[in-house]
C-alpha cells in the first residue's frame, strides 16, 4: 500500500472512531459532520472527501458491527453441544472487548440502532439485519430439547442474555476498571 493510500486509511478510521463516540453518545440525530471533524481536527469540507454524509459513516459502523457478529454464525454442528457452544461465543465476545476497542462500542451502537425511531430508511434497514438474539433463539430451544438449558419461552430467555451481553459491552465502555464477567456467569444465566 502507497503511503498516501496508507495515510487516507488512517484518517478514514480516525474519524469512524470519532463518529462511533459520537453516536453513541448524542445518537444519530444529534451528532452532526462538523462535530465529527472537529473531533478529528480536520474540516467538515475535509471530511466529506472521506465519506459522502453522515449516513455514511453510520453505515460503515453498522456494517463493522455486522461482519464482527457474522464471525459468530451458528451452524448444524453447534446443534450437537448448544451449551458448549454458547460458552465459546461469549468467550469470544468477550476476548473481542480486550483485543478490539471498538467491538464493545459497536454493541452498543446496534442496540441504540434498534431503538431509534427517527433513522433514515438504509440505515434501518441494516439494523433489522442485526438481530442477533434471533440466532441464539435457535440455539436456546435445541439445548431445552437436550435438557441443559433452563425451561422458559425461549425467546425469552435468548433476548435476557443477549441484553446481558450487552449490558456487559456498556458496562465496559462506560466503566473500563470494572473488569470483564467469567463467560461462565453469563452462560449460567441459560443453564438448566
Amino acid at each position: 500500500m502507497n503511503k498516501r493510500r496508507e495515510q487516507k486509511e488512517v484518517r478514514r478510521e480516525q474519524i469512524l472512531n470519532a463518529g462511533l463516540d459520537l453516536f453513541i453518545r448524542n445518537g444519530y440525530q444529534g451528532t452532526t459532520t462538523k462535530e465529527i471533524g472537529d473531533a478529528v481536527g480536520i474540516s467538515q469540507g475535509l471530511l466529506f472527501h472521506y465519506f459522502g454524509s453522515k449516513e455514511e459513516v453510520y453505515l460503515e459502523l453498522l456494517n463493522r458491527a455486522k461482519a464482527s457478529m457474522s464471525v459468530i454464525g451458528i451452524s448444524e454442528g453447534e446443534f450437537a453441544q448448544p451449551l458448549e457452544y454458547i460458552n465459546v461465543i461469549v468467550t469470544s465476545i468477550l476476548d473481542s472487548f480486550k483485543t478490539h476497542p471498538l467491538s464493545p462500542k459497536l454493541l452498543m451502537l446496534v442496540a441504540q440502532t434498534q431503538i431509534a425511531s427517527n433513522l433514515p430508511d438504509t440505515i434501518q434497514q441494516v439494523a433489522k439485519d442485526l438481530a442477533a438474539s434471533e440466532g441464539f433463539e435457535s440455539l436456546v430451544k435445541e439445548g431445552q430439547v437436550k435438557g441443559v438449558i433452563r425451561e422458559g419461552d425461549s425467546k425469552a430467555l435468548a433476548g435476557c442474555f443477549y441484553s446481558a451481553i450487552q449490558g456487559v459491552a456498556q458496562t465496559y465502555v462506560c466503566f473500563p476498571d470494572i473488569p470483564l464477567p467469567q463467560s461462565s456467569w453469563l452462560v449460567d444465566i441459560l443453564k438448566k
